[in-house]
């Protein structure tokens, strides 16, 4: 997603046989038989899964001339749904003006305002155990050439020195947050955002954007080799979207396979960005396996690095059943062998010197799409969350991520979907979406026993967290000694999770 300043372009593709977004569509369904949902914990789908993640900018520090800033307790409560969820990755906005002011081509300067604040949000991320996946630019072409002396139609990229330099800021960050600051959970670079999907800036005179991406991707990649720093991070790209194709994903591989470590695309709506109503469980599938085809070949892991709806209205977030969309999501890109996803985004946040106001849900620099209402909003409920936080926090902490946690196979049946994972190679999670308007009965078997004592967590759509409730849903019901199976119902659209990690 292309911010602030752009808007979503609507591409004019379709697919076929997946289903609406039933916050639409709520027929009544009569009683359903009990379904029987299957565990392969001793067949390993996924051998590094990296967990449910998120978008979330390093801008909790950073203040503007006449517009509120963060307070220090609103701070302390952001970090503490941080801590809460236990995030493992947060994608981060990054771009030279922070060090380099009004032109690339200026010295770096790390003492900046901006920078100093970045600073702030890296400590805390560090602190959080929260492993940071660091923007290499966002817009491009535009980045590449960074000059705001001259009017924006009048700058261009050059091709024969602007690579070079802006690898050379690349190379300079990382070696200034890593090696000087210590921030060495800084693990992943994304290479530019949506940087072949739509024009942000001007184009390289003779040759094509693509053209131009691969020359600044493999110049980023060679200085970080004669830096030594490559081995420090995993380079992330193309960042194709919002395609239901995942467009130049299968030209990234062939073209750039020497250089890109971890493939990502994305989209909104489980097609396309104007797909309304949007879909669910099978689009999202369909999206994640569009790209997944065209790396085979190369044997690396994808991201899903973007997703959410926004049809018919932004309105569709702030509803209860949103949860149980993500949790939809979260399904089949597990299902299809992602290594991770990353929600658009964690909480909703005021980009710095912004006072943009869209279509985009963007009020006055403010991005409504999180998943908490920013302090610095104008809205009554100002910093409290939206109920799909409940849903998207259980999954974050207990289907774990990092150091070695394995997703398993399973079998899911008849709008009920299943994932399973064993948190840090300890352990078993399982999470079982309700997609249907009915109550469902189900038995969940395992190929291996379990033995040991789980816990569910429920997020039941009709019936939320009380006002000031915990930020992480508590264990409503004890399942002792399971071996075998797991016998239960959830609510009409209800998510639980099943684990053997503590409370």
């Amino acid at each position: 997603m292309r911010k602030p300043l752009k808007g979503i372009i609507l591409w004019v593709a379709g697919m076929a046989g997946a289903v609406a977004y039933s916050s639409f569509t709520a027929p009544h369904i009569s009683a359903l038989p009990e379904a029987r949902l299957e565990v392969y914990n001793d067949s390993i789908l996924t051998r590094d899964f990296l967990g449910v993640n998120a978008v979330y900018h390093g801008f909790s520090f950073m203040e503007d001339p006449g517009v509120k800033p963060m307070t220090d307790a609103d701070r302390k409560a952001e970090f503490a749904r941080v801590k809460a969820m236990d995030l493992k990755i947060a994608r981060t906005w990054y771009r030279p003006d922070w060090a380099c002011g009004d032109n690339l081509y200026n010295d770096f300067n790390w003492q900046t305002p901006r920078m100093q604040a970045f600073y702030a949000w890296l400590d805390q991320m560090k602190a959080l155990h929260v492993d940071v996946a660091l923007q290499a630019g966002w817009w491009f072409t535009r980045d590449t050439y960074h000059n705001t002396r001259i009017p924006a139609d009048q700058a261009k990229p050059d091709p024969e020195k602007d690579p070079a330099r802006f690898a050379e800021w690349v190379n300079a960050s990382l070696h200034q947050l890593i090696k000087v600051k210590g921030y060495t959970n800084i693990k992943y670079l994304v290479l530019f955002t949506e940087p072949l999907n739509y024009r942000s800036g001007n184009q390289a005179e003779g040759m094509s954007s693509p053209e131009y991406y691969n020359v600044v991707g493999t110049a980023i990649h060679r200085r970080l080799e004669q830096s030594g720093l490559r081995k420090a991070v995993q380079l992330v790209g193309p960042n194709s979207g919002s395609t239901d194709t995942a467009a130049f994903v299968g030209w990234s591989a062939g073209k750039m396979n020497d250089v890109i470590d971890i493939y990502s695309w994305h989209s909104y709506n489980g097609r396309q960005s104007g797909t309304n109503p949007p879909l669910e469980y099978e689009g999202w599938k369909q999206i994640a396996l569009a790209g997944k085809v065209k790396i085979a070949h190369t044997g690396k892991p994808f991201w899903i690095d973007e997703y959410g709806a926004s049809k018919p209205t932004e309105e569709v977030r702030f509803r209860p059943d949103y949860g149980n969309y993500l949790a939809q999501c979260v399904a089949a890109f597990t299902h299809a062998g992602a290594q991770s996803s990353l929600l658009w985004i964690l909480f909703d946040q005021k980009y710095p010197a912004s006072k943009v106001t869209n279509k985009d849900s963007f009020y006055n620099g403010i991005h409504r799409w999180g998943l908490v209402r920013s302090p610095q909003d104008d809205l009554p409920d100002a910093g409290k969350p939206y109920a799909a936080w409940y849903a998207f926090g259980m999954m974050s902490r207990y289907l774990g991520g990092r150091d070695a946690t394995p997703a398993f196979k399973t079998q899911s049946a008849d709008s009920l979907y299943v994932v399973a994972t064993s948190p840090w190679g300890k352990g078993t999670s399982v999470m079982v979406v309700n997609a249907s308007h009915a109550a469902r009965k189900f038995t969940v078997g395992f190929s291996k026993p379990v033995r040991a004592r789980m816990g569910r967590c429920l997020y039941d759509p009709a019936h939320l967290p009380a006002a000031g409730a915990s930020d992480i849903l508590p264990f409503d019901k004890l399942f002792n000694n399971v071996k075998n199976n797991i016998s239960d119902e959830l609510p009409p659209r209800g998510v639980a999770i099943y684990t053997t990690l503590k409370q």
